[in-house]
């Protein structure tokens, strides 16, 4: 039986989107929606304080922003009335360059901490790489998407482990690319919904069957597979250490499960207050949910 853990509230108020670094210190960005505005925050694991001040006018949809460490410090690049906001959450200077990408991620370039966008929507999509620190263009290049636009996909990258290569999620297929490559597909995973994490095995994706979660290395081959007692909502993965995976229940929305993916079966189940609509997982281990209800904590290892 997976040990019971119940979740700790983190903050209070109304999140819709959560997001961990995948290696070193512990943090979590998170958007909430506060009388009527939505903010962005930071937020240190280690000692569940905020981090800096919150960032006004920021997007309520998750899949409008991005998170992570390409770079020295971690960076949030979000969408906006026909700009792409790049924030160095470690010195609090923004860059604005203009676009609306119908996909926004980070990856590394060349050493430099950069954004991806990718433009839409069409079968023969732009992609754009930009510097996260000057602006300045450092790729582009167009991409074949088959008979999938971009619409209905999501970009996936796990930085710094995953240096240029992200991901393309959501059509018949994961899209893997190298962008310093200029848009060369590393390889076309056959699935529909996944999540990207370092791993002892290298770079994983963690993907979403009806009552399986099958990780697989970014070449295709398959490494594990975890069993689901029912369909899952939200994924997480993080692999500091052993690869850690957690994903909320679609018909228990309120309980988390979590493995060990050595073992095929869930080693924890989660108790968290309210209905799951994001997860994140941490580099130490520490899960996160964001709920109508407040943003949750659990340490898992």
């Amino acid at each position: 039986m997976p040990e019971s853990v119940q979740a700790s509230p983190l903050a209070e108020g109304a999140f819709d989107g959560v997001a961990a670094t995948s290696e070193g210190p512990p943090l979590a960005f998170a958007s909430r929606t506060s009388h009527g505005a939505n903010t962005g925050q930071l937020w240190d694991l280690t000692s569940g304080a905020v981090h800096g001040p919150p960032i006004p006018g920021f997007p309520a949809g998750r899949a409008e922003w991005t998170f992570g460490v390409p770079a020295a410090s971690p960076i949030v690049a979000w969408t906006h009335r026909d700009r792409v906001h790049v924030h160095d959450l470690g010195t609090g200077g923004e860059l604005v360059v203009d676009g609306q990408p119908d996909l926004l991620g980070l990856a590394a370039h060349s050493g430099r901490g950069a954004v991806v966008a990718v433009f839409g929507p069409a079968c023969d999509a732009e992609v754009v790489v930009w510097d996260a620190a000057t602006g300045d263009r450092l790729a582009e290049f167009t991409l074949w998407l088959g008979h999938h636009t971009d619409i209905d996909r999501s970009m996936l990258h796990a930085t710094p482990a995953s240096g240029p290569v992200v991901a393309l999620t959501g059509g018949a297929d994961v899209l893997v690319l190298d962008v310093e490559r200029g848009g060369d597909a590393v390889t076309a995973v056959p699935s529909g919904r996944a999540v990207m994490a370092p791993s002892p095995h290298g770079l994983v994706l963690v993907e979403v069957a009806e009552r399986a979660l099958r990780v697989r290395g970014v070449d295709g081959d398959g490494l594990a597979v975890l069993t689901v007692p029912e369909p899952c909502g939200p994924v997480a993965a993080s692999g500091a250490g052993p690869l850690l995976v957690a994903a909320a229940l679609r018909d228990d929305p309120c309980a988390v499960l979590a493995w060990d993916a050595a073992e095929p079966d869930p080693s924890h189940r989660v108790k968290v207050p309210a209905p799951v609509h994001d997860l994140a997982l941490a580099p130490d281990g520490t899960l996160v949910a964001a709920t109508d209800d407040g943003l949750f904590a659990a340490r898992l290892r």
